[in-house]
């Protein structure tokens, strides 16, 4: 017999007192009451445990000193107060962050447990990196709880290291009133110099002018002009005086030095009556010629007095020419890449390109037909347009815009890297151009050169790469008196921007001609890069390195600024 639950209607077997489904008593008299209820509660479970995450991160030094070139070293912990495993990572932020390293750089911290790393500052010796204190931050980051994170605050002090050098340029300088010369301040440290700066000679003979004495050198490269004046004797033998150019630094005790020398002229050398007396005949000889010779031919070829011409041309497809009134086989030619006459197009990796990524290459004549002279890229680069700055010089000796020269033609044997070229103007300070002529277009790639030594009475010139020449390479020289600054002399570019030199022709009415020199810092034997121009106006221009490779030095590049005629 069942018994049907009058609350629920479920049916329970026979003698079922309470309810199976929903607990009802079964067998009970109303009239004696609901009798109780004899279950047992069963007792409640308590919440989960709320989840949360916490870093605190703690500097074990807040203020690290380091020297240039040495390391030093703080300690991060980092503890983590929330109630999961945490993996941490640990990273540098600031100025500091550019020579600081972790170490290791994850951390996996329990609750309530902590971990801890090294922070290692190690920066470079180089003027890049000023001395002083340099702020950071250390952030430690959860990587599995997004947004946790903490930072812990220092300071760096970077101190300081001294690497001083004058230079003197020209050194020697032949003159009767006013040389030229320019005080280049080299300060390869890292802190900042009160420079006072004093030119004097024993005999007191000079007079020396500076637009600046007293100034203040920042890390990198100061030039500063210098005059020198004297007063020439009538007649006599050149004198020289010795001189000195002093930069006392901060008070120093001992100042830096650069010694120089001026060769002081006579206005009238003593063997100028005599070439007077040479000339005057040699005047009336030529007016008895040119008499005979109108006579026999009434009307003369048209020979240029100019000694030499300038200007500039394009290379179209592969190939440039140049037509030049009066053009002998004896004149030497001498050409620069115009980066401002060329397509603004991207080199391709392995082609020889400026720091702009622009197709550049090394220059060379390979041909002379009549008045005309062709151009091509010699190093087997194929340019669709590239501009070109060229000099024809028609004598082998003389004055250009006032600077005298020396020109001539020397080859590179097969097989060999570099040669000596004797010269008799040649010199320490001598500014030198060099630029190939072929007789025709060479099936072999030729690199082009570089200037790599220097001495009195000759030079050494050598492939820039250095590697020995597939043919027989010749090329034309050019020997000139850096006497003016702004016209000839020797300047460097750096990895990073170009080189910026002031002239008054750098105003579109001058051609600038470049040649890569080794020697000015004593690089001989060292790969260097190609120089070219890279844009004129405004009284200045620059010149950049071009090169095949992705990290170049900086570049040392002899220049000459003419006169375009």
């Amino acid at each position: 017999m069942s018994i049907t639950c009058p609350n629920c209607g479920d049916v329970n077997p026979d003698r079922t007192r309470f309810c199976v489904q929903c607990g009802e008593y079964l067998a009970w008299d109303k009239s004696e009451g609901r009798p109780e209820d004899d279950r047992v509660p069963q007792p409640t479970q308590p919440p989960p445990p709320e989840q949360h995450a916490k870093l605190v991160a703690a500097l074990s030094e807040r203020t690290v000193a380091v020297t240039p070139g040495e390391r030093a070293s703080t300690t991060v912990t980092v503890r983590n107060r929330g109630t999961r495993v945490e993996r941490v990572g640990v990273r540098v932020e600031g100025d500091a962050a550019a020579f600081a390293a972790v170490e290791p750089e994850d951390l996996v911290i329990p609750p309530d447990g902590a971990a801890t790393c090294t922070v290692t500052f190690a920066p470079p010796r180089s003027s890049e990196v000023r001395a002083g204190a340099t702020g950071f931050s250390v952030l430690a980051g959860s990587k599995v709880t997004r947004g946790v994170y903490a930072i812990a605050e220092g300071a760096c002090e970077v101190g300081g290291f001294d690497d001083l050098q004058i230079e003197l340029t020209p050194r020697t300088a032949r003159g009767r009133w006013t040389t030229r010369h320019s005080i280049t301040l080299v300060s390869r440290g890292n802190l900042t110099h009160r420079v006072r700066l004093k030119a004097a000679d024993d005999e007191d003979a000079l007079r020396f002018s500076m637009p600046v004495t007293d100034l203040l050198l920042d890390p990198g490269r100061t030039v500063v002009p210098l005059r020198v004046s004297a007063r020439p004797s009538l007649t006599g033998k050149p004198v020289e005086t010795p001189f000195s150019v002093t930069a006392r630094v901060d008070e120093r005790e001992k100042p830096f030095r650069a010694d120089g020398t001026r060769v002081l002229l006579p206005l009238v050398p003593p063997w100028a009556l005599k070439a007077l007396v040479v000339l005057f005949c040699l005047v009336l000889v030529a007016v008895a010629a040119v008499i005979v010779i109108r006579a026999q031919r009434p009307e003369p070829a048209f020979v240029s007095p100019e000694p030499y011409a300038a200007g500039n041309g394009e290379i179209v497809d592969g190939y440039g020419s140049v037509a030049v009134p009066g053009l002998s086989d004896q004149a030497k030619i001498f050409l620069t890449a115009d980066l401002s006459r060329t397509a603004g197009e991207t080199a391709q990796l392995g082609q020889p390109r400026t720091r702009g990524k622009q197709p550049i290459a090394s220059l060379g004549v390979t041909g002379r037909h009549g008045g005309s002279f062709a151009v091509q890229a010699i190093d087997g680069t194929w340019l669709a347009g590239a501009g070109f700055e060229y000099l024809v010089v028609k004598r082998p000796s003389g004055t250009i815009g006032g600077l005298p020269f020396e020109a001539g033609s020397a080859s590179l044997a097969q097989g060999e890297y570099s040669v000596e070229v004797p010269a008799a103007t040649a010199g320490s300070g001598s500014v030198i151009l060099l630029t190939v002529e072929l007789s025709q277009p060479s099936e072999h790639p030729v690199t082009g050169l570089k200037v790599d030594a220097k001495s009195d009475g000759a030079f050494t010139v050598a492939t820039l790469d250095l590697a020995p020449a597939a043919v027989d390479v010749g090329f034309n020289w050019m020997v000139v008196d850096s006497g003016d600054p702004s016209l000839a002399g020797v300047g460097t570019t750096g990895t990073g921007d170009a080189a910026r030199i002031g002239s008054p022709l750098a105003d579109g009415s001058g051609v600038v001609l470049l040649t890569t020199d080794a020697a000015h810092k004593g690089l001989a034997g060292v790969a260097m890069s190609g120089v070219c121009l890279g844009e004129q106006g405004h009284g200045e221009f620059t010149v950049e390195w071009f090169s095949d490779r992705l990290t170049v030095l900086p570049t040392d590049f002899a220049y000459l600024v003419v006169k375009r005629q």
